[in-house]
């Protein structure tokens, strides 16, 4: 690995659209370190990758268009995540004729804030808003929106939160996999949370199987410098905060696809669906033997889950 995540992150230069980039040493390094160095692999590819700034942070950003763009999917990653971690995903959207936008969330990847946490879910809202701000003159139509377990949930505030409907959603798609609504066995964990709360304001971060695939889980745990080791107290409040707010929200007739793994023991997925299901009009495809982390999945898997995209999409 040669880069160093804090210089890279304080050297990020701004985002802007339509410029050529030249990657500095450091930047073309963490894009082959996480394999998202795509714009040299596949021809006529442009990206551009930068710093993003909304109104608390500083936000780690990418845009890659391809010479003759179909259109354009957003992609929203979780919780401990970062666009380095949404490669393959990425990848067949690109290879699909789409652009792509991806951004590493405030305490997360390269984007700036308190490692794995957050005041209120309301800053995440901010940081996909300021994206799109920066992005929305530049990006082709028709638009699709993808968010992953925490990504899902920021993507069902936006869309709720502003009372969009069918009819006024800029996003042609919605795709959710394995959206949070509350993490598993909560009934129970909240009872550990409301005694840690008094007492620390972290803990230690266990590394769990949320995938069936040993290699990413190794990638993960060894050798992911941008990977936080604790789990803030605050992150579990905001995130509780959110899911109140939420589930008071009007139902809406959008109708986006739900990926769930039924293996899932990340989210509450049967209480989650139950909740979306109240909300939405989702479609539910559900992958059995499918964990949490589903755009990392075995490669058996991950071709289900990519193929449910695809088909959502129209590609």
């Amino acid at each position: 690995m040669d880069f160093d995540p804090d210089s890279l992150r304080a050297g990020l230069r701004p985002l802007v659209p339509g410029e050529p980039v030249i990657l500095t040493p450091e930047e073309d390094a963490y894009l082959r370190h996480y394999g998202i160095h795509f714009a040299e692999e596949v021809p006529a590819l442009a990206h551009h990758f930068g710093a993003v700034e909304s109104d608390e942070h500083r936000l780690a950003a990418h845009l890659w268009m391809p010479a003759q763009p179909r259109g354009t999917a957003v992609v929203i990653h979780g919780y401990y995540d970062h666009t380095g971690l949404y490669g393959h995903l990425i990848r067949r959207l690109i290879d699909r004729g789409l652009a792509v936008v991806s951004f590493d969330l405030p305490g997360h990847g390269l984007s700036t804030g308190a490692q794995a946490t957050i005041d209120t879910f309301d800053h995440y809202v901010d940081a996909f808003e300021a994206t799109m701000r920066a992005l929305e003159h530049h990006i082709p139509q028709p638009w699709f929106l993808l968010g992953q377990s925490t990504g899902g949930a920021i993507a069902m505030e936006w869309l709720l939160g502003r009372g969009l409907t069918r009819a006024d959603n800029p996003f042609e798609r919605v795709v959710l996999l394995a959206p949070l609504v509350r993490p598993h066995r909560w009934p129970v964990n909240r009872v550990f949370y409301e005694l840690a709360r008094r007492f620390v304001s972290k803990r230690p971060r266990s590394f769990r199987a949320n995938a069936e695939n040993p290699e990413f889980l190794t990638f993960l745990r060894d050798r992911d410098p941008l990977q936080a080791r604790i789990l803030p107290v605050q992150w579990v409040t905001a995130m509780m905060a959110w899911r109140r707010r939420f589930e008071g929200y009007a139902p809406t007739d959008i109708a986006p696809l739900v990926i769930q793994g039924q293996a899932d023991t990340t989210v509450d997925w049967r209480y989650n669906l139950r909740v979306i299901e109240r909300l939405f009009e989702p479609r539910v495809f559900f992958i059995p033997q499918a964990r949490h982390h589903l755009v990392n999945e075995s490669p058996e898997i991950r071709a289900q889950i990519l193929k449910a995209v695809e088909g959502e999409l129209g590609l």
